[in-house]
């Protein structure tokens, strides 16, 4: 399974997201959602997921400066 991470500061974007078709069916696994960059940088590093689904403008920390903190610590991570 890939492993997915949803990061948007509206919870009915992520709730759409997540029911948008059937992840694990098509071999993916949700396995972390966070309302901004901040709390997604800390459930990155306790289980780094293999594709970050972000938005970028959103509270305490931005998409923008998320994907740069995972591009210098989690190269490996798609971030889309």
């Amino acid at each position: 399974m890939i492993k997915l991470m949803i990061v948007d500061d509206e919870p009915l974007i992520r709730m759409a997201i997540k029911n948008l078709f059937d992840w694990e069916e098509n071999g993916f696994e949700i396995t972390g959602e966070a309302s901004n960059g901040e709390t997604a940088l800390a459930l990155i590093e306790k289980d780094p997921p293999d594709i970050i689904m972000t938005d970028i403008k959103m509270p305490r920390m931005d998409g923008i400066e998320l994907i740069s903190h995972v591009r210098e610590k989690f190269p490996q991570i798609v971030v889309v």
